[in-house]
Formats: C-alpha cells, sequence, structure tokens
C-alpha cells in the first residue's frame, strides 16, 4: 500500500528534478507504468486497468505520485509526461492483446494540437485497436476549459477511444448535461465511497447512477477502501467498481476477475474448514464424516470443483 503523503519532502524532490529537469523532456525509461484494475461489480470480471504513473529516484526508491505532480505543476511538462504514458501504455496493450486501460490526461495535454495525430501514429505503429484505450479527464478540468477540452476529447472519440469523466461530483455538470458530453463512462468521485454518507450526499449519488444508466453510460464507483462502501456500490447498482480493498496498484496489468479470486478464498476456507474438522475429530473422537477420512471427503470436493461434479 501507498505511503501517506509527506510535504515535507517535496523540496527535496524539486531540487533533484532542477538538476534533471531538461532530461525529463527525453528519458521515458524513467517513469513507470502501474495499473489499478476496475472490476465490472455484476460479475467480478476486470473492465479495465487504470494506468498510473510512477517515477523511482536516484536511489531506486517508488517515489509516491502526489510529489511527482506537485514538481511538474506549471512546469508545462505535464502534457510530456502525458505522451509518455501513452505511447507506453500502447506498447504494453501491443504486448497483451487482452488488456484495456483507462490513461489520465493533464489539463496541458488539450493545447497540444498535434496529440491526436501522434496518437493515431502510435496506435498503427504498435497495431492497437484505438477502443482499448479510454481517457480520463477530470470534471473539475473540463468546466474549466469546457470549449477546448471537449473539442479536443471529441476527437479522440472520432479516433475510436471512449472518454472518461473522472472525479465526478455533480458540483460543475447538471446531470442533464451528462446527455451532450461525449462520454461513455462516469467515476465519482471517491468522496461518495466514504460512509456513512450524508442523506444529501447519498441522494445525489443515487440520482447520479441512475441517469447514467439512463444516458447509458456506464458508472463507476472508486475509493472502495471497506465492506461498507462496496455495499453501497451495490445499492446504486453501478457498472463497476475500484479501490484498495478490492487490488492495490501493481507493476502488471491485471487480466483475471475478482470471481476468480473470491473462489479462491472460498476454497483456501472449504480447506482449512475440513482440516479443522480433521484435527477436531482425532482430538476429541467425534466421527464428523461418517466412518471416512477426512482427506477423502477434501479428495472429493476438488474434484467436485475441477472434475465437473
Amino acid at each position: 500500500m501507498e505511503n501517506e503523503f509527506d510535504p515535507s519532502a517535496t523540496a527535496h524532490v524539486d531540487l533533484q528534478f532542477e538538476e534533471v529537469f531538461p532530461e525529463i523532456r527525453l528519458e521515458a525509461d524513467k517513469f513507470e507504468l502501474w495499473f489499478q484494475p476496475v472490476y465490472e461489480l455484476a460479475t467480478g470480471k476486470v473492465l479495465h486497468n487504470e494506468v498510473l504513473v510512477r517515477w523511482r529516484d536516484a536511489q531506486g526508491n517508488l517515489r509516491q505520485p502526489q510529489e511527482l505532480l506537485m514538481v511538474l505543476q506549471n512546469t508545462q511538462l505535464l502534457y510530456q509526461l502525458d505522451r509518455i504514458v501513452v505511447e507506453k501504455s500502447i506498447q504494453v496493450l501491443a504486448q497483451q492483446p487482452k488488456v484495456t486501460v483507462s490513461i489520465n490526461l493533464s489539463d496541458e495535454i488539450f493545447a497540444d494540437q498535434k496529440f491526436p495525430h501522434q496518437l493515431h501514429q502510435w496506435l498503427s505503429k504498435y497495431n492497437v485497436a484505438a477502443k482499448r484505450i479510454s481517457f480520463e479527464v477530470g470534471e473539475s478540468i473540463l468546466c474549466q476549459m469546457k470549449l477546448q477540452a471537449i473539442a479536443f476529447i471529441t476527437e479522440l472519440k472520432m479516433i475510436g477511444c471512449s472518454i472518461v469523466i473522472d472525479d465526478f461530483t455533480g458540483k460543475y455538470f447538471s446531470l442533464s448535461q451528462l446527455q451532450e458530453l461525449p462520454i461513455s463512462m462516469i467515476k465519482l468521485d471517491r468522496s461518495f465511497a466514504r460512509q456513512p454518507l450524508a442523506l444529501d450526499q447519498k441522494k445525489l449519488a443515487i440520482a447520479i447512477a441512475y441517469t447514467s444508466k439512463v444516458f447509458q453510460k456506464h458508472c463507476i464507483v472508486k475509493g472502495i477502501d471497506d465492506k461498507s462502501s462496496l455495499q453501497f456500490a451495490n445499492e446504486l447498482g453501478v457498472k463497476g467498481v475500484q479501490g484498495y480493498s478490492l487490488s492495490q496498484p501493481q507493476d502488471n496489468p491485471k487480466t483475471f476477475g475478482l470471481i476468480s479470486l473470491l473462489i479462491s478464498r472460498i476454497i483456501a476456507s472449504t480447506i482449512a474448514i475440513l482440516i479443522l474438522l480433521y484435527i477436531f475429530k482425532s482430538l476429541m473422537g467425534i466421527d464428523l464424516f461418517k466412518d471416512r477420512h477426512a482427506w477423502e471427503v477434501i479428495s472429493d470436493f476438488f474434484e467436485s470443483i475441477f472434475g465437473g461434479k
């Protein structure tokens, strides 16, 4: 799990970046891609992996994303980082045909008029279908740069990519405006996952989830960090969920669904129970298996799971 962000460490990171500032434009290998899956709530399958960028310092320590963003803020380098992350992501997709990803875009990328053409070239170069990529844009950014941003993401959508409005709170766009935006997915702000919610917040979340269904746009709840937030997502009936309690970020995209993890836990728990029953029988002398050896029961259990019984 990532450590808590320590603002006191930022000054040190600033100095490090100033010393190698020109290299940031050229050395894409300074940055690593990490991935966190978004799961379909109904089936547990992976909908896509969100791409997260990480940076290792000279000592090989993995730095926190907040530090990286604070250092690059207002440097006019964020759009270059966007390009690095997008090309690296497409390279991953070329190597792993079953993977789909969502990539966060900074506000600086909207001024990069050459990016859509470059994106098309990367997709052709690595032979990757555009539909395997979604781009995430924050609600506040979309509002602040509305005309420029909408024109930009519309062009990306015409290429074949999907657009996600991220950190959605309903403060900047009314629910009726969601229908007009060229988006296919709504990611609720993580504040909606913090339980218990105030009544007004709960009603707003219900309204957003319902409206997204009416407008045929998928709704995702992120920040699922405990059972109560997962239960609330179930109550909302959203398309997908994402959070640390489901899967922490890792350096490779996940392709197997959450249901696989649940099944493996059920099997492990069942084995543990059978072993405890066997020990109980041995210690107490009580025949819990009706003259059958406990290991025969375990064997039959596995055969019924994997042998089609």
